[in-house]
């Protein structure tokens, strides 16, 4: 901080959110998925939901320059977008601070 030296910008970060996964991560749960969902549970509960149960969280991956880049969904909708819109713009945040030199964790 320009104001008080020493000090750090600190958040709490959240599973229940989009990260950028390692390929192994991604693949692991896209075969946990097509597992799990097979057991009769499953099969019951997205039926009565009209498939909005037990969505799959694995994504797809996106081109990039370096090689694809592999995505978790793991926002829950039950949190509602007040929630993941404070976590974001606690990124947003970090960001900017960390780009104007203030330590940021």
């Amino acid at each position: 901080s320009e104001k008080r030296k020493g000090t750090s910008l600190v958040y709490l970060c959240t599973p229940t959110d989009l990260h950028l996964v390692p390929k192994e991560a991604h693949d692991a749960a896209e075969r946990e998925y097509k597992d799990y969902s097979k057991r009769l549970y499953c099969i019951v509960m997205n039926l009565l939901s009209r498939g909005k149960c037990l969505r799959k969280n694995a994504r797809k991956p996106v081109p990039g320059e370096g090689g694809d880049y592999y995505m978790i969904n793991g926002v829950s909708v039950a949190q509602g977008p007040n929630y993941i819109l404070a976590k974001r713009l606690q990124h947003w945040r970090a960001i900017v601070a960390r780009s104007k030199g203030c330590h940021v964790s």
